[in-house]
């Protein structure tokens, strides 16, 4: 049996605030890289299309937010079949399932443990598609999170160079995870002793 190749799958999304059980979901990436994240195997991207984007104050700092990067338009205008959540997480457990078949996928992104795959689970997937999806994933997980504390800790400010004028859309996020990776790899790569 041939062995399977390890690879990160990249979770993003954009929702209308931070909890999973209150809050919707609004747009979603996934990128399926090799370990150092310089060959992107595929990606997906879907706007979600709620029933009803909610009005109360919870929504307001995620509105402007969105309204400001085209988000809440792009969600009025999606189809509410092709953009549904019922669509999405199919769409969404197909391409998983397509890039699991020849890799171990160590998912990875910023916070995605505590903020991205507990929407999926809470909010995109029914009961037993979570399930379905979970067993895709490895329980071994890259968090960028964990090296901009490291890097914080070692003096540096990872966070110097966001503002609240960056678009904050999936595509840019990933962007932003997979470039910092990368460099933080070869930082690593530098620092690291030469074998003798």
């Amino acid at each position: 049996m041939t062995r399977k190749t390890e690879a990160l799958l990249w979770v993003d999304i954009e929702t209308t605030g931070t909890d999973p059980r209150h809050d919707l979901m609004l747009e979603i990436g996934l990128r399926c890289t090799s370990m150092d994240a310089k060959t992107e195997y595929a990606r997906y991207e879907s706007i979600i299309k709620p029933g009803v984007l909610p009005t109360d104050q919870s929504f307001a700092y995620a509105h402007r937010m969105h309204e400001a990067n085209g988000l809440i338009n792009e969600v009025i205008d999606a189809s509410p079949e092709l953009c549904s959540t019922e669509r999405v997480a199919l769409a969404v457990i197909d391409f998983t399932q397509s890039m699991a078949k020849t890799r171990v996928l160590h998912p990875a992104g910023t916070n995605m443990m505590g903020f991205d795959l507990p929407f999926l689970e809470h909010y995109l997937f029914a009961e037993d598609q979570w399930g379905r999806f979970h067993k895709l994933l490895s329980y071994r997980a890259l968090d960028m999170t964990a090296i901009r504390l490291t890097q914080t800790a070692l003096g540096a400010d990872p966070y110097e160079h966001y503002t609240q004028t960056e678009p904050h859309r999936v595509t840019d996020c990933l962007d932003t995870d997979i470039s910092e990776y990368i460099e933080w790899l070869d930082l690593v790569k530098c620092a690291a002793p030469t074998p003798q």
